[in-house]
């Protein structure tokens, strides 16, 4: 696989919920396994919490980021973003879109 896109996931916001968030070190470990060599995450969220801890486990797992913005329709990556039927929803209200690329380390 290519590409994996983690477009608006549950933020899971409770700290005893943490270990469900979909860029916990677990998840990142099967990404790895599925992606092929320099495959990558493409990851949008509402969330600013969700998206600074992302950003925190996406580094320390030694992904590489690139892409990386904290309001995505007021930064040069909205000219080639799609936008999903959530995103549509809070950029009516406002709300900033968190969006950032990650690319697989080598396999372990």
């Amino acid at each position: 696989m290519d590409r994996i896109y983690l477009n608006f996931s549950d933020p899971w916001p409770r700290k005893k919920h943490a270990d469900k968030r979909l860029t916990t070190k677990p998840y990142l470990d099967k990404y790895m396994q599925i992606l092929k060599p320099g495959g990558s995450i493409h990851f949008k969220t509402d969330n600013e919490s969700l998206f600074e801890f992302s950003l925190n486990t996406l580094s320390d797992a030694g992904w590489r980021l690139r892409s990386i913005t904290f309001d995505l329709h007021n930064s040069p990556f909205q000219e080639d973003n799609i936008m999903t039927e959530y995103e549509e929803r809070y950029v009516k209200q406002g709300r900033p879109i968190y969006r950032l690329e990650a690319f697989c380390p080598t396999v372990q």
